[in-house]
């Protein structure tokens, strides 16, 4: 495997984060991108995997959703990170297949049932990396495999899609925004490649994220904002928000200035986020904020930087930079689990978080 080797000053100012007098500056992002990508390469298990780890089992193993989900996101992650490495190319290469073979399981199978069911992550995720290995003509001898099951994935969703709009992987009583929107995300990525994605599954996904959206900028854990009010307000949705309200501009609704103002929430309550990192349990109060949230509210960050004014970008990334630099590993490597396999969805998440421009952002619904 590759190494990369720190000066001794730089490796000093990665173990400690980064302050008002020690602004980040592009070469620095570069080697933390770097030394990322490497241990991201180098994390990848025998059989292609990244496989992602929670408290959640089936039948006492870690659920076929989680095992495609940490795939497929961290190698989609390495195609837009390091599209000419050769150790990342022969590592998505390696992980396709792995894909491919889990996406047939019949644990896998597009459901309905009223059940908590992490199979949706996995369908979402999968599709998006497929989409984005087809752009990259990445697909090598996979292509033809590949193209169908875009096609599935799309079908897949679709049928998976809540009565009123939107996704969940713990009920089909409601949408959950933080489900729906990546869900969103991934057919937006696919009807940009020419997918067929009816209209009004983008319009219900709207409707729902627009009606779980509270006056203070809060979205709703699940269901719709009561009253004008969610349950653990702006604290609770730190890291849902910006997710919600990129997707909602993709989806011809929002604000031009709601991603500012989710990017001062994230922030504002970054702490709040932190103290679920690396705990156990799940959803704990008083914000019910379970570990996983924590990247995962990063990488949205990123997308909402990108829906800002360009002028304002550098030092919104700068200050992304600087949090994300307090939880670095001292392998260079993040994990917001107890599970040390997590480090890869971890790793991943903050990578995508650090691109920049390069941030993966679908394109916006175009309406027939």
């Amino acid at each position: 495997m590759r190494t990369v080797v720190l000066c001794a000053g730089l490796a000093v100012l990665l173990a400690h984060p980064v302050g008002a007098r020690d602004k980040p500056a592009a070469p620095f992002r570069d080697e933390v991108l770097k030394t990322a990508i490497t241990r991201l390469v180098e994390l990848q298990e025998k059989d292609g995997a990244w496989v992602y780890e929670g408290v959640y089992r089936v039948g006492g193993d870690i659920p076929v959703g989680y095992r495609i989900g940490g795939t497929a996101l961290a190698a989609g992650t390495l195609l837009h990170a390091a599209p000419d490495d050769a150790a990342a190319k022969a590592a998505v290469a390696k992980a396709v297949p792995f894909v491919l073979k889990h996406l047939d399981d019949p644990k896998m199978a597009p459901s309905k049932e009223e059940a908590y069911d992490v199979r949706v992550w996995g369908h979402a995720t999968a599709l998006e990396f497929f989409c984005f290995l087809r752009a990259a003509k990445a697909a090598g001898d996979h292509a033809k495999a590949v193209d169908a099951w875009v096609v599935k994935l799309v079908e897949t969703l679709v049928t998976e899609e809540i009565p009123g709009g939107g996704w969940n992987y713990a009920t089909r009583r409601q949408q959950a925004p933080f489900v729906t929107a990546p869900v969103v995300q991934a057919l937006l990525t696919a009807k940009g490649q020419g997918e067929k994605v009816p209209d009004g599954v983008f319009a219900r996904a709207r409707a729902a994220l627009e009606k779980s959206r509270a006056g203070d900028g809060a979205f709703a854990y699940s269901g719709d904002a009561t009253g004008g009010k969610t349950r653990d307000g702006l604290p609770g949705s730190a890291a849902r928000s910006t997710a919600c309200e990129v997707t909602l501009i993709l989806l011809g609704g929002g604000s031009a200035d709601a991603p500012k103002a989710a990017l001062g929430n994230f922030h504002t309550n970054w702490d709040e986020l932190k103290k679920r990192h690396q705990q156990k349990g799940t959803h704990v109060g008083p914000y019910s904020i379970a570990p996983y949230y924590f990247f995962y509210g990063h990488r949205y960050a990123a997308q909402a930087i990108q829906m800002l004014p360009e002028k304002d970008r550098a030092a919104e990334r700068d200050k992304l930079l600087e949090v994300v630099l307090r939880t670095r590993e001292k392998d260079g490597t993040w994990n917001d689990r107890v599970f040390p396999r997590s480090a890869g969805y971890g790793t991943a998440m903050v990578v995508l978080a650090l691109l920049g421009d390069k941030t993966p952002l679908p394109p916006k619904f175009a309406p027939k």
